[in-house]
């Protein structure tokens, strides 16, 4: 198992080559593999600060590994993407299944949803897995995704003592362990265990940004011997309506989550307890 990345990422325990996405540095990365797993693309605080620039930049990387993929052969490629290429369908009551129309509404689900195409349109064995939302803990305090929701509460508890949202929390959400994330990137990596093809990833089970605010609360009343106190915008009058991403197409290869969203938001609490001087 080997990487290639355009920065150093020291905490990989893996060998990793820092280099960019060309057809020489990507064949050699590719050679003697069964497999590959690709994630670059910007995410979605530089999509949304330069949409034009990440996107052509994102969408350019797929082309490139497509052609490496292409010319190696024999090579399953696992792309993640995102459950928010569905965008403006994620309403209230809906249920998401790979069979709902993609609507993305903002640049970074654009930009992943254009790499889907770029897999299908290029023939490749390719599976792509639309990821819902991950909580866990980073490798490392360096990497930047401190923007991610439980990330965000974990890093406020041990930092501030309080743990405040941005909006009312009472929206609706699919979260999943990180540990259910690569057990999954695992099996699409093995054509013996997964079919190509497109499928939804996440728990199955929606929770609002409340409940997971809650699990932070918790996880800091264990390990920090106090219950830090939950700031938020008043409620509206009408809650929102739960909506549900189907995952029935992995289960139906036998795929299903198992890891605890509990652990999950303890382990990222006792990480940044870890590295609070980093924070």
């Amino acid at each position: 198992m080997r990487g290639l990345a355009r920065h150093p990422a020291p905490w990989l325990p893996i060998t990793s080559t820092v280099g960019e996405l060309t057809a020489d540095a990507l064949d050699a990365a590719l050679d003697e593999v069964d497999a590959v797993v690709h994630l670059a693309g910007a995410d979605e605080v530089a999509a949304a600060a330069d949409p034009d620039g990440t996107t052509a930049a994102t969408v350019a990387a797929a082309g490139a590994v497509a052609g490496a993929v292409h010319r190696a052969g024999d090579i399953r490629l696992v792309y993640v993407s995102t459950v928010h290429v569905y965008g403006a369908a994620i309403t209230d009551g809906a249920v998401l299944s790979e069979e709902t129309e993609p609507a993305p509404t903002a640049a970074y689900a654009a930009a992943r949803l254009a790499c889907e195409q770029v897999w299908q349109e290029s023939g490749i064995d390719a599976v792509t897995l639309r990821l819902t939302n991950g909580v866990g803990a980073p490798p490392d305090p360096a990497v930047d995704r401190w923007s991610l929701l439980a990330n965000d509460l974990c890093r406020q508890a041990v930092t501030t003592g309080e743990v405040a949202l941005r909006t009312h929390g009472l929206q609706w959400r699919d979260f999943i362990a990180l540990a259910d994330v690569m057990d999954a990137i695992a099996r699409a990596a093995d054509p013996r265990q997964l079919s190509p093809g497109t499928y939804n990833l996440g728990s199955g089970r929606p929770h609002t940004v409340r409940d997971v605010a809650a699990l932070v609360q918790d996880a800091a009343e264990r390990q920090l011997g106090g219950r830090p106190p939950l700031l938020a915008p008043e409620a509206p009058a009408r809650a929102p309506a739960p909506y549900s991403v189907s995952i029935e197409r992995l289960g139906a290869q036998g795929w299903k989550p198992e890891a605890s969203l509990r652990d999950a938001v303890d382990e990222t609490l006792a990480f940044c307890l870890a590295h609070r001087d980093a924070l």
